[in-house]
């Protein structure tokens, strides 16, 4: 599919100012190879961190009504990815694209788009369905009709930043924010806070692998394989433990990991640790993550299993879903229009750890990188 194109136009041309007040909009979408044209009421803000402080800047949007953007199925709520410095402008569709082959529940989708806003170009973006409570998003219960603790669906972070409503620190050191619901009740966040604390009790206990009382009893270690093989692939700065590492837990349920989130810096997209490197552990180093492998030896056997049983048919694929995708981009001439609004293919932009000057020449290095990384796991996992 080539990229749509979405006009936003804020009432009274108001600036998009902060990450905190929305602004009212109209938003109207063009696909020239489809029939999925939209035009409707919205709000609008800015997101991320330190997404936010580039001259890209990421978006929020939240539709007055519901809506199925570019065939996609219909919620109000929508983010708008700026990948500013991903010169490939694909790392984060490539993670989405993997967790969707290997299963995981939910995956966000995504679709490429071009970006005008008051009459000013932006560029290609990442249109995309936010984490949320949603039968077709996080399939959990809806916490807006529920009272009990225990009754109730929760989407957590794991977020050293501790700038939610309701964050807490685990014994072990693992910092938690509850993102949903928001915001939470006390006798929700004290039900939530002591069911990871019993989970992590489990996993650092002696009967850490025990049938009835281990580790196991709490977390899903399926979600969990997938969770981590996408961001150990991906070698992803973040998800070693300091944010956008959601799990969620359903009524009755265990800790399931994901979705998966922001992956922008991920794929030796850094410069400032070992992420940057295709070769060696990051993501094992995890608290939980480390835990599990030193006590457990059917974890290591049953990420090895997942990892044979798709290597060939989806995971060595990767680097062509790139070529594909970035094909798409450069015949549509948003790859060029984006990069004439944006001139950066030749300047360093944090946290880059090589500047290719080339947009082919960013493709030839996230695709030889991951290649790299795959033979690692490969002979390693």
């Amino acid at each position: 599919m080539l990229p749509a194109k979405v006009s936003i136009t804020t009432d009274g041309a108001a600036p998009i100012a902060d990450k905190v007040n929305y602004v009212g909009a109209t938003i109207s979408i063009a696909q020239t190879d489809s029939n999925y044209a939209y035009s409707g009421r919205a709000s609008i803000r800015g997101r991320g961190h330190s997404t936010w402080d580039m001259p890209k800047k990421p978006y929020k949007i939240k539709l007055d009504e519901k809506a199925g953007l570019l065939g996609l199925p219909k919620d109000k709520n929508w983010v708008l990815l700026a990948n500013y410095s991903d010169k490939t402008l694909l790392r984060n569709r490539a993670a989405f694209e993997l967790g969707k082959r290997l299963g995981m529940d939910w995956t966000p989708r995504d679709l490429p788009v071009e970006v005008t806003l008051n009459g000013e170009y932006l560029g290609v973006y990442d249109l995309v369905e936010s984490v949320r409570v949603d039968k077709n998003r996080v399939n959990i219960a809806d916490t807006d009709n529920t009272v009990a603790p225990e009754n109730t669906g929760f989407i957590l972070e794991i977020n050293e930043r501790l700038d939610g409503d309701s964050c807490w620190t685990t014994t072990h050191g693992v910092p938690l924010c509850i993102d949903t619901p928001s915001p939470a009740s006390d006798a929700q966040a004290a039900y939530i806070k002591q069911y990871v604390q019993a989970a992590e009790d489990a996993l650092f206990s002696d009967a850490a692998t025990d049938s009835a009382s281990g580790y196991e009893k709490y977390f899903d270690v399926t979600s969990l394989i997938n969770w981590y093989l996408v961001n150990e692939l991906f070698k992803n700065q973040d998800a070693q433990g300091y944010a956008s590492i959601y799990l969620y837990k359903e009524v009755g349920g265990k800790l399931k990991y994901g979705p998966l989130w922001d992956f922008d810096i991920g794929a030796g997209n850094v410069n400032y640790s070992g992420a940057q490197y295709p070769l060696g552990w990051w993501i094992a180093d995890n608290k939980w993550i480390s835990r599990m492998k030193s006590v457990d030896p059917t974890f290591e056997t049953r990420v090895r299993a997942k990892w044979v049983a798709t290597k060939a048919a989806q995971i060595d694929t990767l680097p062509a879903y790139f070529d594909t995708s970035a094909a798409a981009l450069v015949s549509s001439g948003g790859e060029a229009r984006n990069f004439q609004r944006w001139p950066i293919l030749d300047q360093s932009v944090w946290p880059n750890p090589v500047v290719t000057g080339s947009y082919q020449g960013e493709i030839d290095y996230v695709k030889n990188w991951l290649q790299q990384r795959t033979t690692w796991l490969e002979e390693n996992l």
